[in-house]
């Protein structure tokens, strides 16, 4: 009997006090963070530089297009293009891809060091916490813009 009362006492502690051991819950405004972080602004700024050298491209071969006198030649030029334009768009899209990956895992590495320093249970996006939790924004865009950042 005695060890049936200790254990129900036992659990009950532990039971009492599993509150003190969360951590709580972190959140970051994505949105600031992207636009106050010195790397992505970076790597928009280059993936708006690859779209317009895109946009020029398409503005060189349409003033060329409007020189060719025959349908033969409007036709295969035509194709032509299509097909650099395929290519093209394909090397944008991995390129877009993998500078905003790049721009995701240092921030995601810095947001879990800094959940780990402030002994928080989880981080959420800023949209999805509606009361409580402890905005780490400012503190995540001051490390990552430190350089202190995992690179």
């Amino acid at each position: 009997m005695k060890i049936i009362i200790k254990s129900v006492l036992s659990l009950f502690a532990i039971f009492i006090m599993l509150p003190s051991f969360a951590g709580g819950v972190g959140y970051i405004d994505y949105q600031k963070v992207f636009e106050n972080y010195q790397y992505a602004k970076t790597a928009m700024r280059e993936i708006q530089t690859k779209e317009t050298e895109i946009k020029k491209y398409l503005d060189a071969k349409e003033a060329e297009f409007d020189k060719l006198e025959t349908p033969i030649q409007k036709k295969k030029f035509q194709a032509t293009v299509q097909a650099e334009m395929k290519t093209k768009e394909a090397a944008f899209n991995d390129f877009r891809e993998k500078r905003e990956e790049a721009v995701y895992q240092r921030i995601h590495a810095v947001s879990e060091k800094i959940r780990l320093e402030k002994g928080l249970d989880a981080i959420l996006d800023a949209r999805s916490v509606f009361s409580g939790g402890v905005d780490i924004t400012d503190t995540l865009i001051k490390t990552l813009n430190s350089g202190s950042a995992a690179k």
